[in-house]
């Protein structure tokens, strides 16, 4: 909650200024952002995350010197993560693993609530200053919706590895996509 509400009060006047920011920033902002994640994605691999049950990371009590690190770090994600209109959890995931030491698939819940958080005030910035498609974003969060049911299922399936090696594909699959599309725009 604290990661999302820090998060969330920067993402809307992130998303609020997206209309006033260039797209070829916007996109360089977003490259950015993704190698980060897979940098700090990769720095740490949790061996003993199959030793480490979620009743563990339930149980898990952090310090007060920790939430000092949450706040000044969402505050400047959020903003970021408005601008771009992502919910962030392709960054989330690797700071709460590195910062947290929580269990992958821990880390990945917290960043739906993480994300969940930032949506409200992520959506109002959005419809305060750009004009968009209402219909495709329905479109498109219905079909998140059945996926996110198919990935919660096959996460319950997956071992900590595989879900490592998948995440670690996307996040190079955006990174080429990106960087190929700020190559071709450049020229």
């Amino acid at each position: 909650m604290i990661f999302g509400i820090s998060s969330g009060i920067t993402y809307f006047f992130g998303s609020y200024f997206t209309g006033y920011i260039p797209n070829n920033t916007i996109k360089i902002i977003y490259l950015c952002a993704v190698i980060l994640a897979l940098v700090l994605f990769l720095i740490k691999r949790n061996s003993k995350d199959s030793d480490r049950t979620t009743e563990f990371a339930a149980k898990l009590v952090l310090s007060k010197s920790a939430y000092v690190k949450i706040i000044p770090i969402c505050l400047v994600a959020g903003f970021a993560f408005g601008v771009l209109g992502v919910g962030g959890g392709f960054l989330y995931v690797p700071l709460l693993v590195i910062m947290f030491n929580l269990p992958l698939k821990v880390a990945i819940s917290t960043s739906l609530m993480i994300v969940l958080c930032n949506a409200i005030p992520g959506i109002i910035g959005k419809l305060l200053s750009i004009r968009f498609d209402i219909f495709i974003g329905i479109a498109v969060a219905i079909g998140a919706i059945v996926g996110s049911r198919i990935g919660t299922y096959l996460n319950k399936k997956m071992g900590t590895k595989i879900i490592r090696i998948i995440f670690t594909i996307l996040l190079a699959v955006i990174i080429i996509k990106v960087g190929s599309d700020l190559c071709f725009n450049f020229n």
